[in-house]
């Protein structure tokens, strides 16, 4: 299939689920797509993590989404050639260094990371269970890393439908800011996994898991208590860091995002 019937693909399927997501929460049903039929340990996410704010820029709505740090500055950005390209760069900001190549095809998902110490190529795959599904993928520790479609966790996990002796670890969490326009939190426990895998895996998700349907309130970013952490994690228990980068953690969200308040917004991606 060519690139450009591929990129029109996603974009029916991002739409699908931005409405069939609307459907179910008008109906009350949105509570099914949070069935959860894991009965193993679940460690939560940490208290202070790092926040992070994925917008898509107005003046090309369908080629540039930003990135912002809680402060409102800048940090990212996803861009591609084209609203026909499948593929998108994740670039570094002010330096527009690529960090992450990502495939959004149909049929064929993946990321390439680059400048990452230890991590290349990965796929991702769509893993449909009873009760739940993800989008999942390996890290160079050989762990089970996957974003689930209904809570919107990125959690590691340990000996994968080992029914009692399963562990999920959460690492980062997604929320939809308002409902139909890519406006999206994301927090970070940056001393388990480097934000730009996060970030990238993050966002794949949102195109192709979650859609913009969901029903949201209207309580701003997630309060995070300030809290003074250690350094971020720069290696896993793997051979080759998986981490994120080796600088200290700033101070949790403590207030919104005010300087991202006015900025316009987006309805679907097409």
């Amino acid at each position: 299939m060519s690139s450009l019937f591929q990129a029109i693909g996603v974009s029916i399927l991002t739409n699908v689920l931005t409405v069939s997501t609307f459907a179910l929460n008008h109906l009350g049903l949105g509570g099914l797509i949070n069935l959860n039929s894991h009965t193993g340990d679940i460690i939560p996410l940490t208290q202070s993590p790092k926040a992070y704010y994925i917008r898509g820029l107005w003046k090309d709505l369908n080629r540039v989404i930003n990135v912002f740090d809680k402060h409102g500055n800048q940090v990212f950005s996803f861009e591609r050639l084209s609203s026909l390209n499948p593929v998108w760069s994740m670039l570094t900001f002010p330096e527009r260094k690529e960090v992450a190549t990502i495939n959004t095809r149909f049929f064929a998902r993946s990321i390439t990371f680059h400048q990452l110490p230890g991590i290349t190529h990965r796929k991702i795959s769509s893993d449909y269970g009873l009760g739940s599904s993800s989008q999942t993928f390996y890290l160079n520790d050989g762990a089970l890393y996957g974003w689930t479609r209904g809570s919107k966790y990125l959690e590691k996990v340990i000996n994968p439908n080992g029914s009692m002796e399963e562990r999920r670890e959460r690492l980062a969490k997604v929320k939809l800011m308002r409902q139909f326009k890519f406006d999206f939190e994301m927090l970070v426990d940056t001393q388990q996994i480097r934000p730009e895998v996060a970030l990238s895996t993050g966002f794949l998700s949102m195109l192709t898991q979650w859609g913009m349907g969901e029903t949201t309130d209207t309580i701003g970013p997630t309060f995070i208590s300030e809290v003074t952490t250690g350094p971020e994690l720069v290696s896993d228990r793997g051979t080759q860091p998986v981490g994120p980068v080796n600088s200290p953690v700033t101070s949790p969200v403590t207030s919104p995002v005010t300087s991202l308040s006015n900025s316009p917004d987006i309805v679907l991606i097409i």
